[in-house]
């Protein structure tokens, strides 16, 4: 008898394998003249395929429910059961943990299905996954930001001010959006965030508090870089103009607390110009910037320091 090498016998084994599993999995529909394999297969109906996916639900088996419901809209896109379970699908992915996949299965359910009955709900869910971003603290890999936790929140914000501009939660994210963005250090987007808390919400009770948190931007904004006095000029003008319109209010009075340490800050940094100058021997550069001090903020801890360099300087450039 003769003898069937090593390497063709194992090969012969596996396509038995293989060909023992391909029949337990797939079979031939002669409706489809095609060989489908049962366990990806959609049910008969929408109704039957919803029913599926809501037992494994219920079952807490959230993987496979997320699966069945996904797999219902895809084939049953138009069916009265799809809007649901788009819906849950989100939950699915939201009871895993997964608020990403969470968030973008509810801003499916919104764009797709307009109509939603329980829309509110869904938009209230998407201000509360936001919020989970807004709490924690930015992944890190090697040191340097992959994707910060604060731009998945100022992502999902935006999409609940867009998804219900009226709604109970709109002027709540935008606000907050404002806040993410301020810890990122992305001041000027922070300010346009805060500022349109106060034109597109004026009645909201964060009204007020948006525009002191534009100020505060501006603040930070200022402090660097050492040369450059225009943020620093910018964030003076916005405190004075905040502390103008909310003139009972105690964040006024911090308002009017922080215009007396910028203006101070102005002042250095005219100070540190104009000692630049003068370690150049440019003179008449030096007097210009401590005149500066001496003419804007002649409150400030440098004035009279201004004034004495400048009657120094007088007599260097005669």
């Amino acid at each position: 008898m003769k003898k069937i090498p090593l390497f063709a016998a194992a090969f012969i084994i596996a396509g038995l394998v293989f060909s023992a599993a391909a029949s337990a999995y797939w079979v031939w529909t002669p409706e489809t003249k095609k060989f489908i394999n049962p366990k990806y297969a959609v049910k008969d109906t929408p109704k039957e395929q919803f029913d599926w996916a809501m037992s494994l639900y219920e079952a807490k088996d959230y993987k496979r429910a997320a699966v069945e419901f996904e797999k219902l809209v895809k084939h049953y896109e138009y069916s009265e059961y799809a809007s649901k379970a788009q819906y849950y699908a989100g939950l699915s992915y939201e009871s895993m943990g997964k608020y990403y996949a969470a968030f973008q299965n509810y801003q499916k359910t919104v764009e797709n299905f307009p109509h939603v009955e329980n829309i509110d709900e869904i938009i209230e869910r998407e201000y509360h996954i936001a919020n989970r971003y807004m709490a924690k603290s930015s992944p890190k890999l090697l040191g340097t930001d992959i994707l910060t936790s604060a731009d998945r929140a100022v992502e999902v914000y935006k999409k609940v001010v867009e998804n219900a501009p009226f709604g109970k939660y709109a002027d709540l994210a935008q606000y907050n959006m404002g806040m993410a963005l301020k810890r990122e250090e992305r001041y000027d987007e922070a300010i346009d965030a805060f500022q349109k808390v106060s034109e597109d919400f004026p009645a909201s009770r964060l009204a007020e508090k948006a525009r002191y948190e534009a100020a505060q931007c501006a603040f930070k904004a200022s402090l660097k870089p050492a040369y450059d006095a225009a943020p620093t000029a910018k964030a003076i003008r916005t405190f004075e103009e905040f502390a103008s319109a909310n003139r009972d209010s105690e964040l006024s009075k911090e308002a009017e607390k922080t215009v007396h340490r910028l203006k101070d800050r102005g002042a250095e940094k005219s100070f540190m110009t104009a000692q630049f100058y003068e370690k150049l021997k440019k003179y008449k550069g030096a007097m210009i910037y401590y005149q500066d001090i001496v003419d804007r903020f002649p409150d400030s801890s440098f004035a009279m320091t201004a004034q004495a360099k400048i009657d120094v300087l007088r007599g260097k450039t005669k």
